[in-house]
């Protein structure tokens, strides 16, 4: 069945979701985060994106941005590519990082920007990995309360509202913006006592391995015995399949066992 065409905006400006194939971790260390951020400013100037928003989250990404309508696809997809290439050679794995095409939201108005620009800044708070947006470290927020970025630009925002003073008191009144049923199922899977930050650490003290990408080297008796040690330290059943690359079936199948 041919693709359905991207709704192209009428303004320019998308809210950008960017997720990885079957939840893989994408960010796992200081130094991934760092590498695609590095990208990501490199690709803007490249192709002429402005940056307004993102959030960086372990197996997924937000981008609010402004791209012409004839570059956004090679905008990502040159991207993409770069990440998965680099990522790939650092973890000695092959194959897809990124679901096939990235998902967008067209916003063609002043207060829907606003609600993309909340929504992205409270990823973290809603998946349960720090209490205010500002204590996260890899998202934008901090820029729009002064810390230096030369990736994203800040000025649109505070000219819709009028002036900075005025954007912090809808970053502080969100329910007034957000519109969370767009996203409803972005953390979902999180609202479990272990955050994913928690469950790698976890992970890695287990099955001694640098990285979730070296779980499909594992002999299966080994896999087997790591997937029934991680879930009595209180994994889930769906982060340890992400983490080991099974099926949550088998995840199930092998916990039950030893019942």
């Amino acid at each position: 069945m041919p693709r359905k065409p991207r709704i192209m905006s009428s303004t320019g400006i998308y809210h950008i979701v960017l997720r990885s194939v079957n939840q893989h971790i994408i960010f796992e260390e200081d130094s991934d985060y760092r590498k695609f951020l590095y990208l990501l400013s490199d690709c803007k100037d490249k192709y002429d994106i402005k940056v307004y928003a993102y959030c960086l989250m372990d197996n997924h990404i937000h981008l609010l941005l402004n791209s012409p309508p004839d570059r956004l696809s090679s905008f990502f997809q040159s991207l993409g590519t770069r990440f998965v290439r680099w990522y790939n050679s650092k973890y000695s794995r092959t194959g897809y990082l990124f679901q096939d095409r990235f998902y967008s939201t067209v916003i063609e108005s002043d207060r829907a920007f606003l609600a993309a620009l909340i929504y992205i800044h409270n990823n973290p708070v809603k998946a349960n990995i720090c209490r205010y947006p500002s204590e996260y470290h890899w998202s934008s927020f901090n820029t729009y309360y002064g810390q230096k970025s030369n990736l994203v630009d800040i000025t649109y925002a505070c000219v819709i509202v009028g002036t900075e003073e005025l954007l912090h008191r809808c970053f502080a009144f969100e329910s007034d913006f957000s519109d969370d049923a767009l996203f409803a199922n972005d953390h979902r899977k999180v609202r479990h006592s272990l955050s994913d930050e928690k469950a790698l650490s976890i992970f890695k003290s287990v099955t001694k391995l640098s990285s979730t990408s070296e779980a499909s080297t594992v002999g299966k008796v080994e896999r087997n015995r790591f997937v029934r040690t991680l879930k009595i330290n209180g994994l889930t059943v769906k982060q340890v399949a992400r983490f080991m690359n099974v099926s949550e079936t088998t995840v199930k199948r092998l916990c039950k066992m030893d019942c």
